[in-house]
């Protein structure tokens, strides 16, 4: 039977997969469209994904290791290769942080860096699962509204 770190390893793989998707998804449009205005959370489909890289990088770098990174910025015009550049740094931050948890680890506190108050580095793997899931899914709606097919996302 798989232990609770198991799973979580195994959903950051699946979000993985899943980022790269959008990932090809959104380099597929036209630039136009990548760079719109759509009135979202963040500006443009590119600001988006951008942002759910932010959030690894946010949790893994500066609430799990304490340092300091630089956000991108809004409006952030980057090639695919640059993308798929930025999205393997962050896939590569994440298997780092997560391969070298153990169970016990789950429990034990970091402080978050805004508020400043304690929270169990499951609730930080949790809490960023879902802030990608709310992220996909408004991706999704957004490529719907311009009748595209957003990237099917089976968990399997």
């Amino acid at each position: 039977m798989r232990n609770e770190l198991q799973i979580l390893r195994e959903l950051y793989r699946h979000k993985a997969r899943a980022r790269r998707a959008y990932l090809r998804k959104i380099w597929s449009l036209p630039v136009k469209e990548r760079y719109r205005d759509r009135g979202a959370t963040f500006p443009s489909l590119v600001d988006i994904y951008l942002h759910i890289l932010d959030d690894h990088r946010f949790w893994f770098i500066m609430g799990y290791r304490g340092q300091t990174f630089k956000d991108y910025p809004l409006g952030l015009r980057m090639s695919r290769a640059q993308a798929e550049r930025a999205t393997r740094d962050v896939e590569r931050l994440t298997e780092s942080v997560l391969e070298g948890l153990r169970p016990k680890d789950l429990g034990r506190k970091i402080l978050h860096p805004v508020d400043k108050k304690l929270l169990p580095i499951r609730s930080m793997l949790l809490n960023l699962l879902q802030g990608e899931l709310q992220h996909h899914g408004e991706l999704n709606a957004l490529l719907w509204q311009m009748d595209v097919e957003a990237p099917w996302l089976g968990y399997t």
